[in-house]
């Protein structure tokens, strides 16, 4: 059972992996695999597509880990399942079978079954990010310089964890991936330096290349990316010839392309320091954070939609993202320090140093749809 749950990169395959293993193997006394075709029989199919659905029930009726299993954490469970089978067997789990059964029982049960209150991450704010790096990240090392560079650019670029770091499980792929041949600086007609990262979305679509143009402007106030990338070559200089299979940002002995479960755990450690509840935090809280920094910096938010890739109003990217704009965004985010009320529990104490008029705005501030601050979905895990 352990030499099953363990992967080739000296660690344990993703959690939903290791409940199915356990479910399967031991629970049923079956194969974790099958062998299904697009020509097997339509009986088998249905067959495997059972065991999965019994495994979700099992799941979120349980508590095999001692807590209630969300939908959403189930539906992550089978997606890694799923694509561990077709990456061990080349086929898929159930075969050719569609997956409209195994969702809608999944939204069923989670209708019936109440459902543990999600977690609200908190945004990292422009101030503490920027006192972090001053007192925690300001060395001259391999390791503080890339991490510094790291987290402003995201933070400034409104980036996902897996725009800017390697997805858990995942190895380096430098045509997917970051790397220093993917960054460049250029001086504007003001004298300003900028940079500019070709990057491919981590949502959209499907190819390997990498389309988009991450326009960043320097000079920032309190964050300044440009600043941070151009000290980070400096102090961490590549080979020309290397560039373009080097990761734009590395860390530890063996210089490797920084994890999302790394950007996750720094960004807990920093918040951890300045005196904030780590669990509150995640990777994506920087782009949480760099959005309600450029919203708190007057920006409108069609400017915000736009530099941070979210799919609606896509077209909107071909009449507003110029460079000057994008840039401007990135000097924005970094220059704006902001008080976001979720943080806060609002006590009587609290209240009476409010006049009313600020008692409105923070009332309007908190109807906010947190759909306009990024996507809280689980970024590591494909949806049905």
């Amino acid at each position: 059972m352990q030499a099953s749950t363990t992967s080739g990169r000296k660690g344990k395959l993703p959690m939903g992996v290791r409940w199915w293993l356990k479910y399967v193997m031991i629970g049923r006394g079956l194969s974790p695999f099958t062998n299904l075709t697009l020509h097997s029989a339509l009986n088998d199919k249905i067959e495997a597509e059972q065991l999965l659905m019994d495994f979700v029930i099992w799941l979120m009726t349980c508590k095999p880990s001692g807590v209630q299993i969300s939908a959403k954490s189930a539906t992550a469970y089978v997606n890694a399942v799923r694509n561990w089978h077709l990456k061990e067997c080349r086929t898929e789990l159930c075969g050719d079978l569609d997956r409209h059964s195994l969702k809608a029982l999944i939204w069923g049960l989670a209708s019936s079954i109440q459902q543990p209150a999600p977690k609200k991450r908190w945004g990292v704010r422009t101030q503490d990010l920027a006192k972090a790096l001053r007192l925690y990240v300001s060395g001259d090392s391999i390791e503080d310089v890339n991490w510094a560079a790291a987290l402003s650019v995201a933070f400034c670029g409104l980036m996902r964890g897996a725009e800017f770091a390697v997805q858990d499980g995942e190895s380096f792929d430098p045509r997917k991936h970051l790397t220093r041949a993917d960054l460049r600086f250029i001086t504007n007609e003001f004298g300003h330096r900028e940079a500019i990262i070709m990057m491919r979305p981590a949502k959209g679509q499907a190819s390997q290349g990498k389309w988009t143009p991450l326009p960043l402007g320097g000079g920032g106030l309190l964050i300044d990316p440009v600043r941070a990338l151009e000290r980070m070559l400096a102090l961490d200089p590549v080979d020309p010839e290397m560039a373009a299979t080097t990761p734009l940002f590395r860390r530890g002995a063996t210089l490797e392309a920084i994890k999302v479960r790394e950007v996750r755990q720094v960004v807990k450690t920093l918040m951890g320091y300045l005196g904030w509840n780590p669990e509150r935090f995640g990777a994506h809280s920087l782009r949480i954070g760099g959005a309600t920094a450029a919203m708190a910096g007057n920006l409108s938010p069609d400017a915000i939609r736009v530099a941070g890739r979210w799919s609606s109003d896509c077209y909107l990217i071909y009449l507003r993202a110029t460079r000057g704009g994008m840039t401007q965004i990135a000097r924005v985010v970094g220059s704006t320090p902001f008080e976001d009320m979720e943080r806060y529990d609002f006590s009587e104490d609290l209240e009476l140093l409010l006049t009313p008029e600020e008692k409105r705005q923070v009332g309007a501030s908190m109807s906010i749809d947190d759909d306009m601050l990024g996507d809280q979905g689980v970024a590591e895990e494909d949806d049905f």
